[in-house]
């Protein structure tokens, strides 16, 4: 017998792993018989107070121990589409390609009024690079999510290109990977501009993708492999075609993960643009020369430039003309009000 024979499906893995079942309304205590906070089980949007004074809304359940990634396939390597880019010129124009998708963000109507308003007196974190990771433009980030299974559908649900939609992964005995990292033993590897680790919350954005896969991010350094980090483990199971028809199902066919919304057509025109503002390359190059630690020099960037086929335009080369989005501030608030009656929160002090 194979040792791949061996390996349970997906359903037997979770069963194998313990994976609760949320929003049962469960109260427990943190720290167990110890006391301190009682926690649920609960899913929903959790106000927190990061250290650089701003309010991050927290998709999911509060107080999760342990994140997911899942994989319909397991890869020599876990990196980062940025890292896939084996040329400067791929990198550099993928960068371009991910700062005129962030400049459009940033024109939204709801990402501006989000931008503006303030929840407990602390303005609201928008995180225009973890918008990007969502919405498939290249960065140094990996996905990782507190529910296991959004992580499912990922393991057995394959993005078809083509038709630019997900479906079930049928390869009946292939071998997909669920790998599980427990963040708050990562707090160890903190940098000055990553104070708690490289594990960032992405949570509830203006824009919907990264709320309903309960979203987190793993920002990765160039030549890091994700499985070489602390906690991170590594569970492999069968393909089943059956199981994934139904992950498929349960998730509307991705369309719960992945709603049809304008910054979806966004992201796919960002694709293929070559055309970007004088500013947008240079935010580019900066990037590229901290993610590669290197210092370009100007002969270098202009015949780099000129080999990725990156040209110069005068206005955004992104825009949200003819996408049918609300401009209505009065509804726009409308919506945001609706969100704000979904957030929980603590109310905690601290002694110095």
């Amino acid at each position: 017998m194979s040792e791949t024979t061996l390996l349970p499906t997906l359903d037997s893995l979770r069963k194998q792993l313990a994976i609760p079942v949320a929003n049962t309304g469960q109260k427990m205590s943190l720290f167990g018989h110890r006391g301190g906070p009682v926690v649920d089980d609960i899913e929903g949007l959790h106000a927190i107070a990061d250290p650089q004074g701003h309010v991050r809304l927290l998709s999911g359940i509060e107080f999760a121990m342990q994140l997911y990634r899942g994989q319909t396939h397991e890869y020599p390597s876990c990196t980062p589409t940025l890292a896939r880019l084996v040329s400067i010129e791929q990198q550099l124009l993928a960068l371009c390609r991910r700062i005129a998708f962030e400049d459009t963000i940033g024109e939204h109507p709801m990402v501006k009024l989000a931008e503006k308003i303030k929840l407990f007196d602390l303005p609201l974190y928008i995180d225009r690079e973890g918008l990007a990771q969502h919405y498939g433009l290249a960065t140094d980030m990996l996905d990782v999510t507190s529910n296991f299974d959004v992580a499912s559908f990922f393991a057995s649900c394959s993005w078809n290109n083509n038709l630019r939609k997900y479906e079930p992964f049928t390869d009946n005995g292939k071998v997909g990977v669920i790998y599980r990292i427990t963040p708050a033993l990562m707090i160890e590897m903190e940098r000055p501009d990553e104070p708690f680790g490289p594990v960032h919350i992405v949570g509830w954005q203006p824009l919907p993708r990264p709320e309903q896969q309960r979203a987190f991010v793993v920002k990765i350094q160039s030549g890091q492999d994700f499985t070489s980090l602390p906690t991170v483990e590594t569970f492999r199971f069968l393909q089943q075609s059956h199981i994934s028809q139904r992950v498929w199902q349960t998730f509307e066919h991705g369309n719960v993960l992945f709603p049809q919304e304008a910054a979806a057509e966004v992201s796919r025109q960002a694709e293929s643009l070559t055309s970007f503002t004088q500013s947008q390359i240079e935010q580019a190059w900066q990037r590229l020369c901290k993610w590669t630690e290197t210092t370009y020099g100007s002969s270098q960037k202009e015949q780099t430039q000129l080999n990725a086929g990156i040209t110069l335009t005068e206005e955004l080369p992104l825009t949200w003309e003819g996408l049918g989005i609300e401009t209505s501030e009065d509804r726009l608030m409308e919506q945001f009000k609706e969100v704000v009656d979904r957030v929980r929160y603590r109310i905690a002090s601290y002694k110095k």
